[in-house]
């Protein structure tokens, strides 16, 4: 399995914007050295092993919020937010499209990941976002991918956080992940 590199640029940005530029950068050459990848110019495009990414993700976020998993939820959260208010999704979705963006989720999981599958389910006002087929189930895949799903859902609609219920998890012991949102019935 591999990390397409639009999922390092994002982190980069975010951890740019929170703790500078050269705390980043130092950071990266540290990393570089374990593995060597992070030596290289990463492309929207270029693929990262997914042990290697995640290896980078501990890491980081053992350096910058000690260790801390729940962390991965907010580097969702926050990617979602840039996505939506100034990124590459910023064109496609507009104030309360919360449902079609659920919808959507299947395809942000193929943008970042080779392998593995996100599904999306919508009943009435919920939507069950389902992650399967990861070779390697690691805490970091269902956080940041649900908590990308709950910032976007949250900006969409106006709201400052959406209701989940987590049914599955690899942060459970589970094999595969699934979230319930409930999605709201009017805007804020």
């Amino acid at each position: 399995m591999d990390v397409k590199g639009v999922a390092f640029l994002a982190r980069q940005t975010m951890m740019v914007q929170a703790f500078g530029e050269p705390a980043w950068k130092a950071f990266v050459a540290e990393q570089a050295k374990r593995d060597p990848i992070f030596g290289q110019l990463i492309m929207p495009v270029s693929r990262i092993p997914a042990d290697a990414f995640l290896r980078f993700n501990e890491a980081m976020t053992q350096r910058f919020y000690g260790g801390d998993t729940k962390a991965y939820w907010q580097y969702g959260i926050k990617s979602a937010e840039y996505a939506l208010g100034q990124g590459q999704l910023k064109t496609m979705f507009g104030k309360d499209d919360f449902r079609r963006f659920a919808l959507f989720t299947p395809g942000i999981w193929k943008g970042y990941f080779t392998e593995g599958e996100l599904t999306a389910q919508l009943q009435g006002n919920t939507v069950e976002l389902r992650i399967t087929g990861v070779p390697r189930p690691h805490v970091y895949f269902e956080l940041a991918v649900m908590g990308f799903a709950a910032g976007g859902l949250a900006y969409l609609s106006g709201r400052k956080e959406i209701h989940h219920e987590v049914l599955k998890g690899f942060s459970k012991g589970d094999l595969e992940v699934l979230y319930r949102f409930t999605l709201p019935t009017e805007t804020p």
